[in-house]
C-alpha cells in the first residue's frame, strides 16, 4: 500500500505540474508566436484526466470527497463511539456507490479492450488508455474503500470496549 501511496501522489502531482506546463506553452504558441499546436492540448487533455482520474482515488484513499466535516464534527464532536459508526456506514455506502459503477464500467472496459478507439489526428493514437484509467480509478476507489471499512471496524469496536468500559459518556 505504501508504494501505491506514493504512486497515487507522484502521478497526481506531475500530471498537474505537465498538464499547466502544456497549457501555458499552448498559450504562447497561439497568442504570442500564432502558432497553434494542435496534439499539444490533446496530450494536456489526456494528462489532465487522467490526472482527475488518479486524484479521485487518492482523494478517497484520504477520506476527502466523501466527507462533510461541518455536519459530522457538529453532531459527533463528543461521541467518539457514534462518530466511528457513523465513519463505517459512511464508508460502507460509499463502497456501495462504486461498486454499482464498477459493473457498467467494467463492461465498458471490455468493450475498449476488444474494441480500440483511436485518435482523429494522429491516426494510430489508441484513445482508448482513457476507458483503462477510469477503470483503474474505480477499482483503487473500491480498494481504498475496503480498507477504510476495515480500519472503521477496529475503531468502531475499540469505541464500543471504551463506552462498554464507562469510560465514555
Amino acid at each position: 500500500m505504501k508504494v501505491l501511496r506514493i504512486l497515487e501522489n507522484i502521478v497526481s502531482s506531475v500530471g498537474l505540474i505537465i498538464t499547466t506546463v502544456l497549457i501555458f506553452i499552448q498559450v504562447i504558441n497561439r497568442y504570442w508566436l500564432h502558432f497553434e499546436v494542435m496534439w499539444i492540448n490533446d496530450l494536456a487533455l489526456y494528462i489532465f484526466v487522467l490526472t482527475v482520474f488518479i486524484t479521485v482515488a487518492l482523494t478517497t484513499r484520504e477520506r476527502g470527497h466523501t466527507a462533510v466535516e461541518m455536519l459530522q464534527e457538529h453532531l459527533f464532536m463528543s461521541r467518539p463511539f457514534a462518530r466511528s459508526l457513523y465513519f463505517l456506514v459512511r464508508s460502507i455506502a460509499s463502497l456501495c456507490v462504486a461498486l454499482i459503477f464498477y459493473f457498467p464500467v467494467y463492461k465498458f472496459f471490455l468493450r475498449s479492450l476488444k474494441y480500440p478507439e483511436f485518435g482523429t489526428l494522429v491516426r494510430w493514437f489508441n484513445t482508448s488508455w482513457l476507458v483503462y484509467s477510469m477503470f483503474t480509478m474505480i477499482c483503487l476507489i473500491i480498494l481504498h474503500l475496503s480498507i477504510q471499512i476495515i480500519e472503521d471496524l477496529k475503531e468502531v469496536m475499540l469505541q464500543r470496549k471504551s463506552f462498554k468500559g464507562g469510560t465514555q459518556e
